[in-house]
């Protein structure tokens, strides 16, 4: 710690001094919460490809690997949205089912693959934005709100389900999606779209202000309504790509397609170093590398036999101990 001494003959030198190496060092501990999620990537690498035996370096385990993280890399793109404002939200993997089924039925029946996928993104756009309107207008907490539209999508799609039993995804009219090409193309376009408004918009800077303080973002002339529909509108078209891919990849649209996304983007918005509560700290890159962490942990996992068993303690286990390491109790809020 850097000791202060105050007294009344402190020259203007002494005082400069002491500013400098304030700076230093919240520069140096910038650098190092920016390093640590990359060395968290780099020694879970090394740990599971120890365990393995090598197997985690395989050609079809990588392959795997792009699979598994695809989907929740789309999602935490728009995670970085909604919780730039503190929007922690429990109804992501419900809204994904729902729209899954939406776009599989449509497209089953004939529809397009363009409009039922417009179709998709309707629903989910909508259902995130009935707790963006709870939230603006009725002032309930948005973790009730999600809470509340978790289970309406739940129920929906359990209700679908229970009438027309399994529902196949018409996997040959789209085979071409599923491609590694596409995946890669999608998620590529879909990072530099989020990076460049996240960082370059005075949308983006208004969101992280209003996390950061959302009176004073209001008093600053910052429309915090408008900010919060455009941040849960994000987070629900990211949503509805994500469940396009997960639907043809499972082949069938059922509940259990965003089944422990939840859980999943919470700790990786943590590992990342991603503050839950947002604010001028929420880095874009943040979450996609927890979400890196997040799917090679579960990968990793699997490999050894545990991805049942253990992994949603570990996970869990990990998200507490996160977060009790980087909640700054004074002030109430997660720091990064």
């Amino acid at each position: 710690m850097l000791k202060l001494q105050v007294s009344g003959h402190s020259s203007p030198e002494d005082s400069e001094q002491i500013q400098n190496e304030l700076m230093r060092r919240a520069k140096r501990n910038e650098r190092i919460t920016f390093l640590l999620p990359f060395a968290g990537v780099l020694a879970l690498i090394v740990l599971f490809t120890t365990l393995t035996g090598g197997q985690f370096l395989s050609v079809d385990n990588l392959k795997l690997l792009l699979n598994q993280c695809f989907s929740m890399e789309i999602v935490v793109i728009g995670g970085a949205f909604l919780y730039a404002i503190g929007g922690l939200d429990m109804a992501i993997g419900s809204v994904m089912a729902l729209s899954a089924m939406v776009i599989t039925l449509l497209f089953n029946a004939g529809l397009s693959l363009a409009l039922s996928i417009l179709a998709g993104i309707a629903v989910s756009v909508g259902s995130m934005c009935i707790t963006a309107f709870v939230r603006n207008y009725l002032k309930v907490s948005p973790f009730i709100a999600s809470m509340c539209v978790m289970n309406i999508c739940q129920g929906l799609v359990l209700t679908i389900v229970a009438k027309l039993g399994v529902i196949t995804f018409a996997y040959s009219r789209a085979a071409w999606i599923d491609s590694t090409l596409t995946k890669i193309l999608t998620l590529v376009i879909m990072a530099l779209l989020g990076y460049v408004i996240f960082n370059y918009t005075r949308f983006g800077k208004s969101l992280r202000a209003i996390g950061g303080n959302e009176r004073a973002a209001r008093i600053s002339g910052i429309k915090i309504e408008k900010c919060v529909f455009g941040a849960y509108s994000i987070m629900g078209f990211a949503l509805a790509i994500a469940s396009l891919f997960s639907v043809i990849r499972g082949g069938t649209a059922d509940t259990s397609i965003g089944n422990g996304m939840n859980l999943n983007v919470m700790t990786a918005i943590v590992l990342g170093g991603f503050p839950l509560s947002g604010g001028a700290n929420a880095k874009f890159h943040a979450p996609m590398i927890g979400a890196l962490m997040v799917t090679i942990l579960t990968n990793g996992l699997g490999l050894l036999g545990y991805a049942n068993s253990m992994g949603y303690a570990i996970k869990g286990l990990l998200f507490v101990t996160v977060v009790a390491l980087t909640y700054e109790k004074s002030k109430g809020k997660l720091i990064s």
